[in-house]
């Protein structure tokens, strides 16, 4: 389908979409390459109207060509309501603030799916307010996911549910099917990987609010919410196809002070799970714990494509972090 012609003739076409869309329907009257509708609006109304229209009919959204040839794309935005699962603050000049959280899908009897993380929206006054009443939520977790910031996410008690905005749902990439992590979650132990399972990605997604109405359960803020509009897209493998990762070095450093001993470990694991496009072949964990410090516990993760790139990825934050009065842990 034809939307827009550049050139005709050998010539090119400067005319206003009007006339545009006049030669389109000459050029293409009828067969295998044909002009895509377009209808002329003089009114706000009248373009409201043509977009409510479209989207009755199934239509992602429409394309506003304005007289002056700036075109828009026109979408419905999505609202859904998310449990919180995490959350990362920044660094630099707004140490402190909060910079993303970490959302999911409740699936029932303490099962939550990972589904994305939204930096975007917040005053300054919720990025200041949040990380207080979030870390004292904090709780332990197997598993670890990545900030912006390449930081890891605190994870919290699955209590918080937040209304956010997204422009978009989408269930595959180049790769394939969209799979993320689901985990189960106890208080005595916190979060548990339990595989990855397909999903979807929210595209642009903006906080709203708060849900204090609203819990973190399948009910208020379950799947079906976002699978009606989108359903994940399936395909042969499944989690039991993946093999657990391969422990390849793990150096351990420790420091004794005042505040109590810091320690600052290193962890290489091969993946074994890089043909399927989602993990890396290779990562480096670097974990910093200082009593003393404001955040005691910091992560960072490293993604190799090589066992030669994690050991020299080792190698630098050695020589970076481990400097005089540090040294190995002893059993």
């Amino acid at each position: 389908g034809a939307f827009d012609i550049l050139e005709h003739g050998g010539k090119p076409v400067e005319a206003e979409p009007r006339a545009k869309a006049d030669l389109l329907r000459q050029l293409l009257p009828a067969g295998p390459v044909y002009a895509i509708e377009q209808r002329m609006v003089e009114s706000r109304r009248d373009l409201i109207a043509f977009q409510q229209e479209a989207a009755a009919a199934g239509a992602e959204g429409i394309v506003v060509r304005s007289a002056s040839g700036l075109v828009y794309k026109v979408k419905q935005v999505h609202h859904l309501d998310l449990v919180v699962l995490g959350y990362a603050e920044s660094t630099g000049d707004r140490q402190g603030w909060l910079r993303d959280l970490l959302l999911g899908f409740a699936l029932g009897e303490d099962r939550y799916q990972v589904v994305g993380k939204c930096g975007g929206g917040f005053s300054d006054q919720e990025r200041q307010d949040l990380p207080a009443r979030l870390a004292a939520m904090a709780v332990p977790s197997a598993y670890t996911e990545v900030s912006g910031a390449r930081t890891a996410f605190t994870l919290v008690r699955p209590e918080l549910v937040v209304e956010v905005s997204c422009l978009d749902l989408i269930n595959t990439t180049a790769s394939g099917p969209i799979t993320k992590a689901c985990l189960a979650y106890t208080e005595a132990a916190g979060y548990a990987l339990q595989g990855n399972a397909p999903t979807l990605s929210i595209i642009s997604p903006n906080f709203v609010r708060l849900r204090a109405d609203k819990r973190a359960d399948p009910h208020d803020a379950g799947t079906a919410q976002a699978y009606s509009l989108v359903e994940p897209a399936r395909s042969a493998a499944t989690v039991s196809d993946l093999r657990p990762s391969e422990v390849l070095l793990r150096e351990v450093y420790t420091k004794g002070g005042k505040g109590g001993t810091a320690v600052r470990k290193f962890v290489g694991l091969r993946t074994h799970k890089e043909a399927g496009g989602a993990y890396p072949p290779y990562l480096v964990v670097f974990t910093d714990y200082s009593a003393g410090r404001k955040t005691p516990l910091e992560q960072e993760l490293f993604l190799c494509t090589t066992e030669d790139a994690l050991h020299a990825r080792v190698e630098a934050l050695r020589t970076e972090h481990i400097k005089k009065g540090w040294g190995p842990a002893t059993a």
